[in-house]
């Protein structure tokens, strides 16, 4: 898994393919991955890295979400 804390957002766009590539490599493990790094985060005070893991996080869940729903259309 990559380095939660290293990640440093400069855009949604950035924010979106860095879950998309969580999901592709972890599938549905991501979202595991990611609450046991915030769990981390969060014991270890660690407050910025632990808004980027929660907003990674919920962009995981929503791109699970749309997938499990199918098309739009």
């Amino acid at each position: 898994m990559m380095n939660v804390i290293e990640f440093q957002p400069d855009s949604t766009v950035d924010l979106y393919s860095t879950a998309h590539f969580m999901i592709m490599q972890q599938g549905e493990q991501a979202i595991d991955l990611l609450d046991k790094e915030a769990q981390s985060l969060r014991q270890k005070g660690a407050t910025d890295e632990l808004y980027v893991c929660l907003d990674l996080l919920r962009v995981v869940r929503e791109l699970i979400d749309m997938e499990y729903k199918g098309p739009i259309h």
